[in-house]
């Protein structure tokens, strides 16, 4: 009896691990580095400090971690300030239907006080994924994820051709 019933929980085990496969995977991004005439960089969210939208917290999240290890500093003066303007979000979720939006924009401001210069880079993505069918919540959060990605990769080729 013992042998039966840890079959058929094996094979029920079994059965869930089948259904559950993910339709939408994490993407491997592999970020260019960006490299701006500086000493110090410094990244700052504009009107986010109080946003508790949990897609906006993880675009920041994602954010921070991109500018940590993709911007760097290739100079002996002057500062990179960045501001990361309001970022917008827009879900629609229907049946078997399920699109994410992001509007990111951002401004880099390249200083250097001993030559007198300021060069200001404002960059903007709009970037957009969808689903049909039927998903679970796993894969809407792993296309969120991969949409933020596109978007910061898409603000670094537009940087690397201004710069």
């Amino acid at each position: 009896m013992a042998r039966y019933l840890s079959l058929l929980v094996s094979f029920y085990l079994f059965g869930c691990n089948l259904n559950s496969e993910q339709l939408v995977n994490i993407d491997k991004y592999t970020f260019d580095e960006i490299k701006f005439n500086a000493v110090s960089k410094n990244l700052s969210f504009d009107n986010l400090d109080i946003d508790t939208n949990t897609d906006v917290n993880i675009a920041k999240k994602v954010i921070q971690n991109w500018f940590d290890s993709k911007i760097k500093t290739d100079g002996l003066e002057g500062k990179l300030n960045v501001v990361v303007d309001p970022i917008k979000i827009k879900k629609t979720k229907y049946d078997e239907y399920y699109k994410f939006e992001i509007n990111l924009s951002m401004k880099f401001f390249e200083i250097n006080k001993i030559l007198n210069s300021e060069k200001v880079y404002k960059v903007n993505s709009i970037e957009f994924g969808e689903i049909k069918g039927s998903f679970t919540i796993k894969d809407q959060d792993n296309l969120n994820i991969n949409i933020i990605r596109k978007s910061l990769d898409n603000i670094g080729k537009k940087l690397i051709s201004i710069n």
